[in-house]
């Protein structure tokens, strides 16, 4: 894959202004690198939008959803919308500045990376971190002596069906992937500990994100293996470093409605009314017990019998 030239491109102070002030997007003047630069503007308290990469799915909720959702689901959220991802279709170059060769001029180095574009389909797969990029290429002829014209070019990633195996589900799924994604998984020996060591971030899919769920449940619920307590326990010593109570686990991943609707299901049974029949019955009690002179009783008591 080609990488673009990007080094010598540094936005302007109206542009560094536009960014913080307004959601702007510039193609105009560095069409030859297809450099975007967008804000980091937050509509409203609550709304986590990062305008400096893609993303095939993003966390956004409303004041009212923010005060009803868990601090841990949404610390998870804000670092997956702030958190930039490993790059796959360019190398940052460590240094600060560099030398131009004709003025000796010091130049600061910008490590701009290439927009990538997440389509809905990789979040039914596992691809990787790899995405559509779209470039330019130049034609080159030794037979010929006049420039040959730049022209546009879409690059893809090569998708491939493969079947895998999670040994914590003990399952066999058809997942559509990449190589990258392939030779990741055989980097981590495997797909559990590929989906559980990667970052949400590097993920870049609800699939995975719905196995990572499904993965930390069994092991905190240690439901694996019922018919095979050896297995189990084997099974759950590999894993148990990645071992997380389960209230956390159940909130990995969720959507933003599943999430909300969860919240709000949780809301409604911590604040479950009490039947009035059930007050008047306790005061009804109480009253009985102080004219016979004999001590009431508790709730829990009356409950009980």
């Amino acid at each position: 894959m080609e990488k673009l030239k990007i080094k010598k491109f540094m936005p302007t102070i109206k542009q560094y202004r536009d960014m913080v002030q307004k959601e702007v997007t510039y193609f105009g003047k560095h069409n030859n690198t297809r450099f975007t630069v967008s804000s980091r503007l937050i509509p409203r308290k609550g709304t986590w939008i990062n305008h400096w990469r893609a993303a095939p799915y993003l966390y956004q909720w409303s004041r009212e959803e923010e005060k009803i959702l868990p601090n841990h689901y949404k610390d998870r959220c804000r670092e997956f919308m702030t958190r930039d991802p490993e790059p796959v279709h360019w190398r940052p170059d460590p240094t600060r500045f560099r030398v131009d060769e004709d003025t000796g001029e010091r130049i600061p180095v910008v490590n701009a990376p290439i927009p990538v574009l997440y389509p809905k389909e990789c979040n039914n797969g596992l691809w990787g971190g790899e995405g559509i990029i779209f470039g330019y290429y130049k034609k080159t002829d030794p037979k010929r002596k006049d420039k040959l014209p730049t022209l546009p070019r879409i690059w893809r990633p090569q998708l491939k069906k493969r079947v895998l195996y999670s040994e914590i589900l003990d399952r066999w799924m058809a997942i559509t992937t990449t190589m990258r994604a392939l030779y990741l998984i055989d980097e981590c020996f495997g797909l559990d500990f590929y989906i559980l060591k990667t970052h949400e971030v590097d993920l870049c899919s609800r699939l995975a994100m719905t196995l990572k769920r499904e993965m930390l449940l069994a092991l905190a619920q240690k439901s694996l293996y019922p018919n095979d307590p050896v297995k189990r326990e084997k099974i759950y010593s590999k894993f148990k470093e990645f071992v997380i109570p389960e209230e956390e686990a159940e909130w990995i991943g969720l959507p933003m409605h599943e999430a909300v609707e969860k919240a709000k299901e949780m809301q409604v049974e911590l604040h479950k009314p009490t039947p009035l029949k059930d007050l008047y019955l306790v005061e009804l009690v109480s009253k009985l017990h102080i004219g016979t002179g004999n001590s009431p009783k508790t709730l829990t008591s009356l409950n009980k019998s």
